[in-house]
């Protein structure tokens, strides 16, 4: 329990660190989901409570972040991992394209705005959904893997 608990501390830890890097210091019109990315791989592997805990917390970081709304983004996060929890997948391909399908559904809940009207016209909005749900499905290959490695240094008790 105890080791499972800072096992997640320095995961979550490493993936904020990421997302704060890609919001303030790099200048793309879409940043990609670290959180997202990571809740989904939480949900994918099983740990759904732990990933729907998290979703509420890692939403109000990301509202920090970006300067929304407070609790926006957990309601989001909330939405998407409790529908990806019934996926249960082993593969990092699956799970990346479960990703991409779940960034594309993020994006979407994103362009409303607070009176329900629609930001952008339609083609902008597949460019960017596809955009954005390209870049999490491969970041989400690397933060697995990173995932893994962590993990797998951790049940070594190397550090």
């Amino acid at each position: 329990m105890n080791r499972k608990f800072f096992l997640i501390l320095e995961q979550i830890l490493v993936v904020s660190i990421l997302q704060y890097i890609f919001y303030n210091f790099f200048n793309f019109k879409i940043v990609p989901s670290f959180y997202l990315i990571y809740l989904l791989l939480l949900s994918f592997n099983g740990e759904v409570e732990v990933s729907i805990f998290l979703s509420f917390l890692l939403g109000i970081i990301n509202d920090l972040f970006t300067k929304e709304l407070l609790g926006a983004t957990s309601i989001r996060y909330l939405l998407l991992v409790y529908f990806s929890s019934f996926f249960v997948v082993k593969s990092t391909i699956s799970k990346s394209s479960l990703i991409f399908l779940f960034s594309f559904l993020y994006f979407i809940l994103l362009i409303f705005k607070k009176e329900g009207q629609l930001m952008w016209n339609s083609w902008v909005l597949l460019k960017y959904a596809f955009l954005f749900s390209f870049y999490n499905f491969l970041i989400g290959i690397f933060v697995e893997i990173f995932v893994k490695e962590i993990s797998r240094r951790w049940e070594e008790r190397f550090f």
